[in-house]
Order: C-alpha cells, then sequence, then structure tokens
C-alpha cells in the first residue's frame, strides 16, 4: 500500500477516535473510511503495515484504539483470525450477544471466542478430532482457543501438522499475532498446551 492511502487512511482513522474527534456521527464515517482504503482488495491480513494507526493503543478517557470491520482491534489475534475467516470461509464473523463477564473483561477478547465461533457455526473437537496435516491438505480449517494466554487469551489458525518421528512429539503449525507481529507458532500437539480446536462448518 502506497504511503499516501497511509496518510489519508491515518487521518480518517484519528478522526474515529473520541481523543481527536467528539462527534459520534464523524466518527462512524470515519470509521467506514479508513476500513475501506485498508481492507478493499486486500489480499493478505490488511492491518500488518504498522505506520498505520502507530500511535499508543488507549481504551480509557483518551481512547485510541482502531479496529476492522468485524470491530475487533487490530494487530491482534482476534482481528488477524477474523480476516482469515474472512480470507478462508466467506465472511467477517458475526458477534453473538455476549455471556456474563468479569468487571473491566471485554466483550469478544480471545478467551470468550467459544461463543464467537459457536455462534457462526464452529465445532468444538474431541482429541479424537485434532486437526491433523491431512485436514491441511484437504483444505479443513481450524481455530484455536487459548484461554488461560496472558489476561486476555490467544486464538491460532492451524496450517499443519507434523510428527518427529524419533521423538514421537506432534506439533501443531499455526499463525497467530504476537506483539502487534504476525507469528508462526509450533505448539506440541498435547493437551498440556491447553488449546481448544474449534473446526470449520461442514457443507
Amino acid at each position: 500500500m502506497s504511503s499516501l492511502k497511509i496518510v489519508v487512511a491515518n487521518f480518517f482513522a484519528k478522526q474515529s477516535c473520541a481523543a481527536w474527534q467528539s462527534n459520534r456521527v464523524i466518527r462512524k464515517i470515519c470509521r467506514k473510511a479508513y476500513r475501506l482504503i485498508m481492507e478493499s482488495g486486500a489480499k493478505s491480513y490488511p492491518y500488518k503495515n504498522t505506520d498505520f494507526a502507530n500511535w499508543p493503543e488507549s481504551d480509557g478517557d483518551f481512547y485510541t484504539l482502531i479496529t476492522d470491520s468485524a470491530n475487533f482491534v487490530i494487530r491482534h489475534s482476534t482481528s488477524y483470525v477474523a480476516w482469515m475467516m474472512k480470507k478462508y470461509c466467506g465472511g467477517w464473523p458475526k458477534l453473538p450477544v455476549p455471556g456474563p463477564r468479569m468487571p473491566g473483561e471485554h466483550k469478544f477478547d480471545a478467551k470468550h471466542w467459544d461463543e464467537v465461533l459457536e455462534f457462526n457455526g464452529w465445532q468444538r473437537v474431541p482429541k479424537a478430532s485434532w486437526p491433523t496435516q491431512l485436514d491441511a491438505e484437504k483444505g479443513i480449517h481450524f481455530i484455536g482457543i487459548q484461554a488461560n494466554e496472558g489476561e486476555f487469551g490467544q486464538l491460532f489458525w492451524f496450517v499443519g501438522h507434523e510428527e518427529d518421528d524419533f521423538r514421537k512429539v506432534g506439533y501443531w503449525h499455526t499463525v497467530t499475532y504476537y506483539f502487534s507481529m504476525e507469528t508462526r507458532v509450533p505448539i506440541p500437539a498435547s493437551e498440556k498446551a491447553g488449546i481448544v480446536w474449534y473446526r470449520q462448518p461442514q457443507p
């Protein structure tokens, strides 16, 4: 994306935040504008360019968070995985009415994505149906939730599986967003990893 587009998108992104724009209607219009600029025609995650929205995040009185078209804060695993659903599964996830939350929790942190996935028809799979390399080769998609990772949990998009025949240890190969960067993460295929897997809806 050209530097000019980033400059224009940044203008609209700032005007979508309460920190810089007090008028709610203008904020809503500007939100649609930067999303259109950033997402239209994108073949990979559109918010990976860190020149876009390159200011500190805040969800307090000085609100500066930037969200995607599914309303997830960009450059976090929730936004990244929502984009992968759009790219590979036909559209952004729809959001349900959130269940009970503890004080200070956000509606759809990664640790609450069981609600999001089930609302969109994804099915939680038991150990016998954990994702395999054959699933990856067939283009069957899985999303993993690690609810106890940090304060908000973490999401993982499954890309493959391999087993070390010598050590008899299997690894899920995944991609996610850590520290505002796309990251490939190999995860031991074990219950100790604390991953709950969901499989995309079947035709």
